[in-house]
């Protein structure tokens, strides 16, 4: 743990030249996966069992999410799961979600 400093011991450090450190704030950490063309993304792991609506996509792709490590660039179909792991799914998300589907180079 890094000390907290007083503003004297920060005047001094300073005029003799050397740097404070101070904390940095990590980051939440964010999980992608692949699930054929669409890229999922979200704050947590997906859980083993995974949600009906997530199911479905499943059964259209006629796979299983895999983890990935972070795409270099975004890409066309990414979508943040973390607020949708519950099974009440909102319809226009699902709706967004599946027109974004369509449209995309599949």
């Amino acid at each position: 743990m890094l000390p907290e400093w007083t503003s004297q011991q920060r005047a001094a450090l300073q005029v003799m030249g050397i740097p404070i450190w101070e904390k940095k704030r990590a980051s939440a950490p964010v999980f992608y996966y692949r699930l054929g063309p669409l890229y999922l993304r979200g704050e947590r792991e997906l859980p083993v069992s995974l949600p009906g609506w997530l199911d479905d996509l499943c059964l259209y792709f006629e796979q299983r999410p895999v983890a990935i490590k972070a795409p270099s660039k975004t890409p066309d179909v990414c979508f943040d799961y973390t607020d949708s792991l519950n099974d009440s799914f909102p319809v226009e998300t699902k709706k967004s979600l599946w027109q974004q589907l369509k449209h995309a180079k599949l």
